[in-house]
């Protein structure tokens, strides 16, 4: 979804309809790349500052969702522009013109509501101005939220993905789905996990010769597809509807425990609903180490997190530092700085997390990593005194906290992550 508006064949920013109304695009001659998630609750700075020219904002079939931000008294308030893209040929997008909006005043902020009527979970991009400028006024604090009517039960995929045998305490697949459905139970209270299912993928009906299951599976060096988009786009109908868990052998990169896309956004069959975890981890040195059925599965429900709009308790540098089409000097910026927390009253920041060595080892993965959040592994507690910063965070039991730490036990959603989480559920379609 993270389209480049440099591909978007337009000829001109401005035009006008055959009503008079004069139409501003998106300007084109900008990346587009900044993005609002539904009721995600940090700072969103980089969005603000470039809502006026473009942005892209997650939006779900049926959902109602509304926009804000402070007003800014020294200009005259603007109207809001949404536009859908559409393909055009390989590599070109247009965008057409869904609606316009004006804001309605509530206390001191500017409110745009308005309700999805797409048959899918896609993006529209904003402009905002008047008579066919951008807007000039400041934008801050800037809010996106939306609501549903889906209930809040989700099922679960446990999908092998070639050869997986025992956890390094023992437990078979069986014995791992049975632990993991019970810990997605207790962690994810106040929200009901209906049933798991145990899929192989090389039982698969048309793509199990490409998932054999003597192959011990990469993610990220046995496919170009790191999250496997054929298999969950492929989900028959008895398991649709649920939320796709691919456990295979490892994960390219060092210290890369499970891979998500932040707020995927979708239950059922599609690219999005994919979340990435690997049976072995390799170390900082790059070698192979079995884990645990405890970080496996902990592992899995952090990762189910963020693909329910929760991000890291602590911002890690990547988090803040990801980079579209290449690297800091070849790609374009669309990490956001000011995103240092998730923004949640009932999450502590630990500053310790950007100073700590473990970090500077895991900013460059082995993968383009725009749009994803993974966990690292910390796994010997007897590490303490060399990364003694590490267990004096506040958020050290929290599950979205970015490192798993075996030494720390009970972790647990606050009750705001789990209002995020129910939100979410509202607005996705299943």
């Amino acid at each position: 979804m993270a389209l480049l508006l440099s591909f978007f064949i337009t000829a001109c920013t401005t035009s006008v309809e055959a009503d008079g109304e004069i139409i501003l695009k998106p300007d084109t001659s900008r990346y587009i790349v900044h993005k609002l998630y539904p009721n995600d609750l940090a700072r969103n700075d980089s969005a603000a500052a470039n809502i006026a020219h473009g942005i892209m904002l997650a939006v779900h079939p049926g959902a109602s969702y509304k926009l804000s931000f402070d007003i800014d008294s020294t200009v005259p308030a603007p109207e809001l522009q949404l536009f859908r893209p559409y393909s055009i040929d390989a590599g070109l997008f247009g965008l057409s013109k869904v609606r316009t909006l004006t804001p309605t005043v509530v206390g001191k902020r500017y409110v745009y509501s308005f309700i999805c009527e797409e048959n899918e979970m896609t993006v529209w991009y904003t402009s905002l101005g008047n008579n066919g400028k951008y807007y000039e006024g400041e934008v801050k604090n800037i809010s996106f939220t939306g609501t549903g009517t889906y209930k809040d039960h989700f099922a679960l995929n446990l999908i092998v993905v070639g050869a997986v045998g025992k956890t390094k305490d023992g437990m078979d697949i069986e014995e791992l789905s049975h632990y993991m459905l019970e810990a997605f139970r207790e962690k994810y209270y106040g929200v009901t996990i209906d049933t798991l299912y145990v899929l192989y993928a090389h039982e698969h009906p048309t793509l199990g010769r490409k998932y054999t299951a003597d192959y011990p599976w990469e993610a990220g060096t046995s496919s170009e597809d790191i999250f496997l988009g054929d298999l969950a786009s492929s989900i028959d109908e008895k398991h649709s509807n649920t939320l796709n868990v691919f456990f295979m052998h490892s994960i390219a990169g060092n210290n890369v425990m499970g891979l998500s896309r932040l707020f995927a956004g979708e239950l059922g069959a599609g690219e999005e609903n994919a979340v990435v975890i690997g049976e072995y981890v390799h170390n900082q040195d790059g070698e192979l180490e079995l884990q645990s059925s405890y970080n496996i599965v902990m592992t899995m429900i952090h990762e189910t997190g963020h693909s329910f709009g929760l991000r890291h308790t602590s911002a890690t540098k990547l988090d803040m530092k990801q980079y579209l089409g290449g690297d800091e000097k070849t790609g374009v910026l669309v990490g956001d700085w000011s995103n240092i927390d998730d923004g949640l009253t009932d999450t502590p920041f630990c500053e310790e997390i950007l100073r700590s060595n473990l970090y500077k080892q895991a900013e460059e993965p082995a993968f383009e990593a725009s749009g994803f959040v993974y966990r690292a592994i910390h796994e010997s507690c007897s590490d303490r005194k060399r990364y003694s910063s590490i267990y004096i965070c506040p958020d050290l039991s929290n599950i979205m906290f970015p490192v798993t730490v075996e030494c720390a036990q009970d972790l647990s959603f606050s009750e705001q992550q789990m209002e995020i989480i129910r939100s979410t559920l509202s607005i996705i379609p299943h």
